[in-house]
């Protein structure tokens, strides 16, 4: 989940219990997947007791999160629940409950009195599921993805498409000013990530369909920076908003030469319903479902970092090749415990390591560490020069791909998306250690 995405989800829930819209209520979760999660441990932080998460996977269904059962869809219609279930007892009692006459499916008082809070792209099926099957409690949308419902041909959806197509119209005309015969490859979201691979391919796409010249559009200087790590000449950053509305025009005015280079947006085609069925892997979307290019396709390497030297805040030398530097920050998965960095760090220290945590903005250190502040462009060479990087899988970890140095990368036990694929597969970095953290209890 991006930044802005995440920020409007935090501040949906901080004025639901302000205005104290959960207290005394069942409260349910929709969608086993990283946006759910974060919901219910912001939830579990301020004390709400989260009843169960929805989901309608088979696969999912029977897990726990947290003390949270995952449970099929109808069951919040059930009248009674225990206050508290074990990960056995829940899977017993799913079994049961499939196995139970419509008797026990029945819409009692707590239903009345319960809320379903929902995090997704697909919230208008989700919550016309939920009516389907005969809740009739509160459906909350915490946060208002791009979906179908903005393509709509209703007045108001229309009205307001409108006003961001001209908007937006506005953004691709100073660009085509710019750049009037070039190849625009648009990056629709801020997301190192993201450009990382968009680049990383874009030699290939390029080769395959006759492209000489490109124009990259991407959110955000820490995107455009990624972007100059591949010499990418006429590289643009604009604002998120900026780029959003873009994207509005290029669809709406037919813009033909122009990729939109992103693997699940759902304004494109869609590509996240593949997961449905099919397991694809986040290289491989940009490779082949982004690109159009054969599986064996090699991405090409970022050759223009900037050198490290171990100096940086002018007061402090990395000791080299005996250092780690640790990423706790992400915002495509959820975030691990503190205490799991802090963990990790007094065991690096134990070993003799000089231990450095990431930083960017406001984020702060891991406890007993030293925070480095270093431009995307010398964060290859950093790694290189410390000798060891541990990440949560963030965007720094593709980054870093091709980094030679002692690489782990730390996953939390959940699901990707709605897919029924766990984040370590779906996000899998070839040649890296690999650890992943559940978070049951």
């Amino acid at each position: 989940m991006d930044l802005a995405h995440k920020t409007e989800m935090m501040q949906t829930l901080d004025s639901m219990l302000e205005a104290r819209s959960l207290t005394d209520r069942v409260v349910f979760l929709f969608g086993y997947a990283n946006a759910t999660l974060e919901i219910a441990d912001e939830l579990i932080e301020r004390g709400v007791d989260v009843r169960a998460i929805l989901d309608n996977s088979p696969s999912k269904q029977g897990q726990v999160y947290r003390g949270i059962p995952v449970v099929q869809p109808d069951t919040v219609l059930i009248q009674e629940w225990p206050t508290e279930v074990s990960q056995s007892d829940e899977r017993q009692r799913v079994d049961t409950q499939r196995k139970s006459s419509n008797e026990t499916m029945k819409t009692a008082d707590i239903v009345m009195n319960s809320v379903v809070l929902i995090a997704s792209r697909f919230y208008e099926e989700m919550a016309a599921q939920l009516r389907r099957i005969g809740y009739q409690g509160e459906i909350v949308q915490v946060v208002k993805f791009d979906s179908s419902a903005e393509y709509s041909l209703s007045d108001d959806t229309v009205k307001r498409m409108t006003e961001r197509m001209q908007r937006g119209a506005e953004v691709l005309a100073r660009i085509r000013d710019a750049y009037p015969m070039r190849h625009l490859v648009v990056c629709p979201n801020g997301a190192l990530g993201d450009v990382y691979w968009a680049m990383a391919f874009l030699p290939a796409y390029c080769k395959k369909n006759g492209i000489d010249e490109v124009a990259v559009i991407v959110a955000g200087g820490a995107c455009h920076e990624v972007a100059a790590l591949f010499g990418i000449e006429g590289a643009i950053s604009i604002s998120q908003q900026e780029m959003d509305e873009l994207v509005q025009a290029i669809i709406f005015t037919g813009e033909t030469n122009c990729i939109i280079a992103h693997h699940d947006k759902p304004y494109t085609d869609n590509i996240i319903r593949y997961l449905d069925r099919h397991f694809l892997s986040f290289i491989d979307y940009y490779r082949c479902a982004v690109y159009g290019l054969q599986k064996d396709t090699p991405a090409v390497a970022p050759m223009h970092g900037a050198p490290f030297d171990g100096q940086f805040d002018s007061q402090v030398e990395m000791p080299q090749g005996k250092s780690v530097i640790l990423s706790p920050y992400a915002s495509s998965v959820i975030e691990l415990p503190k205490a799991y960095w802090k963990t990790m760090a007094a065991e690096y220290e134990r070993e003799g390591y000089a231990v450095y945590t990431n930083v960017a903005g406001n984020e702060t250190s891991v406890p007993g560490t030293k925070p480095l502040r270093l431009p995307i462009s010398q964060m290859i060479a950093a790694a290189e020069y410390a000798g060891a990087f541990v990440s949560i899988r963030n965007g720094l970890c593709d980054v870093l791909h091709t980094a030679n140095c002692q690489k782990t990368v730390v996953f939390p036990d959940c699901y990707y998306s709605t897919t029924p694929f766990k984040v370590e597969n779906f996000f899998a970095l070839p040649g890296w250690e690999k650890r992943v953290v559940k978070q049951s209890m």
